[in-house]
């Protein structure tokens, strides 16, 4: 432990650096042009910012910090080309906008001569109506010499079909001749439409392949960077969106104009077919009122009226006949018909119970069938399920492999590596020396009043001189007390006016080892989980808090036993400061932090200290010996509220420096070692020691002696007294329940015999007044006696 006093600020460049002119030269005009062509405003920095900051830094990090100027004056230079580049691409691009337009004016052109040919097309459909006319006036003489015909006409009948045979020789031959026509001009103008629209598609596909490839290009030098990529994302998209509108319009124009000649024609061929439709039925009339003449074979109608009357009298004779034979049948075939049905009914009794079987077979053929049907959806259900669980476990793999990846990239311990890089964590701040211990102490409490001004936190001096001590004597503090007498607020105060950190720890019930304070290693993700505690003992030892106080908070520190997740640290404190070893891992990792021991253990900082709270009820664990020795362990009870006594004001924040503390420290053993060591040689040789053997089984033991030599010295140099020091460290160690007082296997007597041998060690080391926080546990117990507790 070096005793130098640690308050050095930023580190001064050496005499024998140069300033890197040459790599500002080239980099503010490098700078100036990329700001010109991008358009943005001029930054705050300039040379002489670059210059303060490499006089800043210390001499090793220079020459990374000419080369970090030197890539960037190459990446302006760069930049400088690619934007060049880009504006001569948009050049290039503002042609082929131009031809679009030169060739968007020509689809104009062609779009008008489509029009003229739809002319065309409607005149040809008014020919087709008129035609349409005729053939209906047609249809209505025909109706008119059908109903001559009807009259009886023969004569007008028979030329009237000879006419009507001419006329439809001459529709049919005007019928194939529109439908040849129509189906000329249909095709034709379909044909030309479609090789014009054909045509165009093509030329846009051809022009879209074009303008892909050279997107693809520009994307590919869009790339190299960001301010390149939004100048040609800007006027790429521009010219992307005249082109889409425009084949947009010409395709839906040539739709438009196709679909409409479409219409058209169907229209036309739709009327076609209904003049085949009606010359079809007159075909077929024609066809009867022949077939009805040759019927008729030169008879007259009053012939063939009698005729049918001749033939209705026939049919009405056999008729009645096939009655009367029908009548005696029935009379004859009715004795076999009644046999017949008695032997179908026998043959229907025999058969129910064969239906009956093969009804109960059906119903069983059906729940197998239903059963069957029932497995294979849930056949397909969890084929379904599988299909889904397989695609999310191949999800899920991708997303472990990409986060090991990840990991793997980052370290074992990204946190940790992080604060590597912290330029905030790797310079030293700037640390005043604390003044003499008194003084010290009485600031303190002065400080911690003004951290809170709407709730000042007023502790007794006794209180904060005995605090003071503890920080000597050890690294784990334990504050017990009721709720609201300000454990938490004295550490995290504490922490604040020495210009150190407290890390806030909430310790949960069920922790059991370290892992649950530091953190754990993930062998499949191959990174380790830092907990805040780890944090907090890798942060202490960087440059920025190396030489400052710094405080771990475990705040209800009995939810869980400490003996169990805090057991390693207990057993490094035990051992010499820079024995203090925390294991984190079983082997070193890649790419490990710079500050782990071996890249897998963490050594334990003498500028941090372990402040526990501890409450008293139900939900909490009993302090274990092991946790009690080691650890100072102080009560505090009701805030001294009603003192008159107020903080200084204008108190200014300070940073104490941790090595200053450590001298302090020192000074004061040494200051007070001999009346020390006269008071434990003392204390050896008294009644008491024979009596804490014999009675209670207890012993001074060379740890209660180490801690005595540290403690009371600092006490005595805080303002306190020697004789208020000892009686604490007697109070916590030796007279606390479970040793002295508390215990069921000792009687009064005892507590009587040992209170005795206490008075009598007091007189014996000319301590003055007396032990009254012995005293106080001892009368506590006794009194737990008197009550039967």
């Amino acid at each position: 432990m070096g005793k130098s006093n640690r308050k050095n600020s930023i580190p001064q460049p050496a005499a024998t650096t140069q300033r890197p002119h040459t790599l500002l030269s080239g980099l503010m005009p490098a700078v100036a042009n990329t700001i010109k062509l991008v358009r943005t405003p001029q930054p705050g920095w300039s040379e002489q910012v670059f210059d303060e900051l490499h006089a800043a830094l210390p001499e090793e990090r220079r020459a990374a910090f000419q080369d970090v100027l030197a890539e960037f004056m190459q990446l302006g230079k760069d930049a400088n080309q690619a934007l060049e580049r880009a504006e001569q691409q948009a050049s290039e691009q503002s042609a082929r906008l131009a031809a679009l337009d030169v060739q968007g004016a020509a689809l104009e052109a062609r779009s008008g001569e489509y029009e003229r040919r739809e002319a065309e097309l409607a005149a040809r459909k008014q020919a087709c109506g008129e035609r349409e006319a005729q053939l209906l006036q047609r249809s209505a003489d025909l109706a008119i010499r059908e109903e001559n015909a009807a009259a009886g006409f023969l004569k007008e009948r028979i030329a009237a079909t000879a006419q009507l045979q001419m006329a439809l020789e001459a529709l049919a031959g005007q019928r194939l001749a529109l439908q040849a026509e129509l189906a000329r001009v249909g095709e034709a103008g379909r044909q030309d439409l479609d090789a014009r629209v054909e045509q165009q598609l093509q030329a846009l596909r051809e022009r879209e392949r074009l303008l892909d490839d050279q997107a693809v290009q520009q994307a590919t030098k869009e790339a190299l960077l960001e301010v390149e990529q939004r100048t040609l994302q800007r006027r790429t998209r521009t010219a992307e969106e005249v082109e889409a509108l425009l084949r947009a319009e010409l395709l839906q124009q040539f739709s438009d104009e196709r679909a409409a000649h479409e219409g058209k024609i169907s229209g036309l061929k739709r009327q076609v077919e209904h003049a085949y439709g009606e010359i079809d039925q007159l075909t077929d009339q024609v066809d009867a009122w022949r077939s009805f003449e040759a019927t008729l074979a030169g008879r007259t109608p009053d012939q063939i009226l009698d005729e049918l009357d001749g033939l209705r009298l026939a049919l009405r004779d056999r008729e009645r006949a096939m009655r009367e034979l029908e009548a005696l049948q029935a009379r004859d075939d009715s004795g076999a018909v009644r046999a017949e049905r008695d032997a179908l009914l026998e043959e229907l009794r025999e058969l129910r119970p064969e239906l009956a079987d093969l009804r109960q077979q059906n119903h069983r053929v059906q729940l197998g069938v239903m059963e069957k049907e029932h497995w294979e959806r849930e056949k397909r259900l969890l084929q379904k399920n599988k299909e889904l669980m397989e695609k999310g476990l191949v999800e899920l793999e991708g997303r472990i492999r990409g986060l090991t990846e990840e990991g793997q990239a980052q370290g074992a311990f990204p946190e940790l590596g992080r604060m590597d890089t912290d330029t905030t964590l790797q310079l030293t701040a700037a640390v005043a020396p604390i003044p003499e211990l008194k003084q010290f102490t009485n600031e303190l409490r002065e400080r911690i009043a003004l951290s809170q001004p709407d709730n000042p936190l007023v502790f007794g001096i006794d209180d904060l001189q005995l605090f003071v001590g503890g920080l000597a004597m050890s690294q784990l503090h334990v504050l017990q007390g009721i709720s609201g007498t300000g454990k938490t607020s004295l550490a995290k105060a504490f922490a604040k006016v020495v210009g150190g950190e407290c890390t806030d720890i909430a310790v949960q019930a069920g922790w059991r080892d370290r892992s649950d304070l530091l953190g754990h290693y993930n062998a499949f993700e191959k990174r380790y989980y830092e907990k805040d505690a780890l944090q907090a003992l890798y942060r202490a030892r960087t440059p920025a808090l190396v030489d400052r106080i710094n405080v771990v908070l475990l705040d209800e520190m009995n939810l869980s036993r400490p003996e169990q997740y805090f057991a390693d640290f207990l057993s490094a404190l035990e051992k010499a400061p820079h024995d203090r070893i925390i294991p984190l891992m079983e082997s070193s990792p890649a790419h490990a932090p710079r500050l782990l021991a071996k890249g897998r253990t963490i050594l334990l900082p003498e500028n941090v200290w372990f402040i526990g709270t501890a409450n008293q009820d139900e939900t909490t664990n009993e302090l274990a010996d092991k946790t009690y020795d080691r650890a100072f362990v102080m009560e505090l009870r009701s805030r001294h509220k009603g003192q008159q006594w107020g903080p200084r004001e204008g108190l200014r924040q300070v940073t104490y420096s941790f090595q200053s503390m450590k001298e302090a420290f020192d000074k004061a053993r040494k200051a007070y070692r001999k009346e020390v060591e006269e008071i434990l040689e003392s204390l050896d040789a008294s009644p008491l020691t024979e009596v804490l053997e014999a009675r209670f089984g207890q012993s001074w033991g060379n740890r209660f002696e180490r801690q005595a030599k540290e403690f009371l010295p600092v006490v005595r140099a805080a303002g306190g007294s020697l004789e208020m020091a000892l009686d604490h460290l007697l109070a916590t160690r030796m007279f606390r329940s479970g040793k002295v007082t508390g215990r069921y296997d000792v009687g009064a007597d005892d507590l009587h015999a040992v209170e005795a041998a206490l008075d009598d060690a007091w007189s014996r080391m000319s301590l003055p007044g007396s032990p009254e926080r012995c005293q106080l546990a001892i009368d506590k117990d006794l009194k737990r006696r008197e009550r039967g507790g």
